[in-house]
């Protein structure tokens, strides 16, 4: 199922996610950091915390703020739709500053900022399972929101675009590429982005490297490590901030939700994004590997 190019605008890609367990089983895993994710479930699902926080946990609309953190999840069987809302998505659809929100897990039900969402939630299912159906609803309801008015949100789609630049390794070389002030870079970053962009920029390259290893593990994580990172000791730190963990501790987990997220997830922007991102921002995709 592919977005129309209206809805460009806003996601980063919309997924569905169908998990069946015996009885009482549960899977458990946990979601890399990310950008604002909508999650409509048909029934109340997981338990989920976002690096040790409080739980969230039997609520049938969730929202997950920008993330520098892992999410842990426990669930049953579980039929969901997300919906990852970029940064210009952020900024054109909630159009609150996205650093109020940063490594929360809301109840859109009873958060004010995501009211005009929840007569999605409340329409998306019907009694029996209709994947192209709840598809088609859940697109046309973005197709027809109405959209906050904000008159930086080319710039901000502009620094989006510049971080799949491997090459921008500071905050200064950032501000030269999208043409900005570090004042104004720094405001626009926390506003749409969630963070200020020294911690965006170290963000996208630990996402680079954790996408490389997904799609191709015989790499090792010296080979998946970006070339950006001074030594294998800072790229270690990294990991342990963002997902609370070592990555030999996250290698030796099953990751039944993240892993095939993951792979979908840069398939997708490799397929949506070839015009202005580089190849070499891109791991190799070696499916088979």
């Amino acid at each position: 199922m592919r977005l129309s190019p209206g809805l460009h605008r806003y996601f980063a890609g919309v997924f569905l996610l169908e998990i069946e367990v015996d009885g009482d089983g549960l899977v458990e895993d946990f979601v890399f950091p990310d950008w604002a994710t909508f999650r409509f479930s048909h029934a109340p699902p997981a338990v989920a915390n976002p690096g040790g926080s409080a739980q969230v946990g039997g609520c049938q609309f969730s929202v997950a703020g920008p993330r520098t953190q892992e999410i842990y999840l426990r669930t049953g069987s579980v039929r969901q739709w997300g919906a990852v809302i970029h940064p210009s998505g952020w900024a054109e659809l909630i159009g609150e500053p996205a650093d109020r929100y940063t490594n929360g897990l809301f109840d859109g039900r009873s958060t004010p900022a995501f009211e005009k969402f929840r007569p999605l939630a409340e329409t998306l299912f019907g009694q029996e399972a209709d994947p192209d159906g709840e598809f088609k609803r859940l697109t046309s309801f973005f197709e027809a929101v109405e959209s906050v008015d904000d008159p930086a949100v080319d710039k901000i789609a502009k620094i989006h675009i510049a971080l799949f630049d491997p090459e921008i390794e500071t905050v200064a070389q950032l501000g030269d590429r999208v043409g900005l002030s570090r004042r104004t870079l720094e405001r626009l970053c926390k506003r749409a982005f969630g963070f200020a962009p020294k911690m965006v920029l170290r963000r996208h390259r630990f996402m680079r490297s954790l996408a490389r290893f997904t799609l191709d593990p015989s790499l090792k994580w010296i080979g998946a490590m970006d070339p950006t990172y001074h030594d294998q000791a800072q790229f270690v730190r990294d990991f342990h901030e963002f997902m609370g963990m070592t990555p030999t501790q996250y290698h030796q987990l099953a990751k039944p939700v993240s892993e095939p997220m993951m792979r979908e997830r840069v398939l997708y922007l490799k397929e949506r994004a070839r015009e202005w991102v580089p190849d070499s921002a891109w791991p190799e995709d070696n499916r088979a590997a």
